[in-house]
């Protein structure tokens, strides 16, 4: 065989394990919305701890991006791929053989760990192994990949768990994770240049401290007076160490992440939009589930079918929503995209309690529209206003914080559904102070697309 035939099968090989791997991690951040209620019932908890199952996991990987730079550097590719799936593996067995909920969250802290570690060096390294002339079509088959296995994970969880159970998701996922891993140990080479960059680990550590008091004090709000230990000490603790955290981004020469973009206008505006929007999303795909099956009395299918149709339409809207953004720019975008998330929030509040399901569809297919505007071209609409070297300080945090927008998304808006909730009594008024926070937040980022989004066309 010729070497230009055993690169070409080389690249071809690795690529298909990473975004295997990038597919199978995906999946997990959405498919276990679907079986909040069932793990409620399950191990005796409200929905305010429940909801960790799925905050935790955007909260440990959001906080492992922040060593994205020096873990790439640091290991060979090869065993980097082996060490973040090999830890994703013993956190699906973990939530697996969970006898306890503790368990279940210890797994699910591993399985984020994991999928930090995966995302983070995937694109790094099709970049690196795709011809620049086939970079674009290789891209667009991973986007599509991972963007579309999560849209339909939820459904086919709905009726796994209906047959089967929420474990027997994990048992499947460990035999795609087993195949990952075979067909990694064949393919798999170290593709990326190693060195030894300084690490600095204080504020790893102070970045950990803050977003994850931050979150915690999020998700007791609603089961706990304010002034308490488990709100207002976890809030100040959080506070004060992302306030040192900052000062210290802004003096030591090489920070973890770059604050000075904030600098850049529109970068932050796209950075506060993008973590609203993620918050809506998780806050959504947590309390959606709970309306279906727990509030109304319906089957994991039944939500499943509930919510197919806005993730399908989010993942297939996202190429048009990009073509449009090349036309027309981000405002008009951002003005519709904004908007009609804002008339989903408030139409979900005029949903009752005896009211079938499947009237739901309509709020969230608006809010599928909306998103798919918004989300990907913001993103882009942020970049663009950075140059040099602050465009990849500006994806790490974006990508850092609105993954920790969606934790605190979660947390939060289950937190506004537990007030005064005793023994998991949920009604439909509960789940209304959820969306009056949703509908708060998404009047936020009406006037922040109408008034501070400038920009009508798309940079040249």
């Amino acid at each position: 065989m010729s070497s230009s035939n055993s690169s070409k099968i080389s690249r071809k090989g690795i690529f298909f394990v990473l975004v295997l791997g990038s597919v199978i991690t995906s999946i997990v951040s959405t498919v276990m919305s679907t079986a909040l209620p069932v793990i409620m019932v399950d191990f005796s908890i409200p929905a305010s701890q429940a909801q960790m199952v799925t905050s935790i996991y955007s909260l440990v990987s959001g906080i492992m991006i922040l060593a994205t730079a020096f873990i790439v550097k640091r290991f060979p590719t090869k065993n980097l791929f082996f060490i973040g799936m090999g830890l994703f593996t013993v956190g699906i067995l973990f939530c697996a053989m969970a006898p306890t909920f503790s368990i279940m969250l210890l797994g699910r802290i591993i399985q984020g760990v994991g999928y930090g570690i995966i995302i983070s060096m995937t694109q790094m390294v099709i970049l690196i192994i795709i011809p620049s002339a086939k970079r674009g079509f290789a891209m667009g088959v991973y986007g599509l990949a991972v963007t579309f296995a999560p849209v339909v994970a939820p459904m086919i969880a709905g009726v796994i768990i209906d047959h089967w159970g929420w474990r027997v998701i994990f048992w499947i996922i460990l035999l795609f994770c087993l195949v990952d891993f075979i067909c990694g140990a064949k393919f798999m080479k170290n593709v990326l240049e190693n060195s030894k960059p300084s690490f600095d680990l204080l504020s790893m550590v102070l970045a950990a401290i803050g977003f994850t008091c931050i979150v915690l004090m999020a998700g007791n709000m609603g089961s706990y007076p304010f002034m308490s230990i488990q709100v207002a000490l976890l809030l100040v603790i959080g506070l004060v160490a992302l306030v040192i955290f900052s000062v210290r981004q802004m003096r030591i020469e090489s920070p973890l992440l770059n604050l000075r973009v904030f600098k850049t206008r529109d970068f932050t505006v796209a950075v506060i939009i993008c973590m609203i929007f993620y918050a809506l999303m998780n806050g959504m795909s947590t309390i959606i589930p709970i309306l279906v099956q727990t509030v109304q009395g319906q089957s994991a299918t039944v939500f499943g079918i509930v919510i197919a149709p806005c993730a399908l339409i989010t993942g297939l809207m996202s190429p048009v929503a990009g073509k449009l953004y090349d036309r027309i720019g981000m405002k008009p975008l951002a003005m519709l995209g904004t908007s009609l998330v804002l008339i989903s929030e408030i139409s979900t509040l005029f949903v009752k309690e005896n009211m079938s399901s499947y009237i739901l569809i309509i709020p969230l297919v608006i809010l599928g529209f909306g998103m798919s505007f918004v989300m990907m071209n913001l993103a882009a609409f942020g970049m663009e206003k950075l140059e040099g070297v602050e465009k990849t300080d500006g994806t790490a945090l974006m990508t850092c914080l609105r993954t920790i927008g969606g934790a605190l998304g979660a947390a939060g808006f289950v937190s506004l559904m537990s007030v005064g909730v005793t023994d998991s009594n949920y009604t439909i008024a509960n789940v209304r102070h959820s969306y009056v926070g949703m509908v708060i937040l998404a009047v936020v980022c009406v006037i922040l697309a109408f008034g501070f989004i400038k920009s009508n066309k798309k940079a040249e």
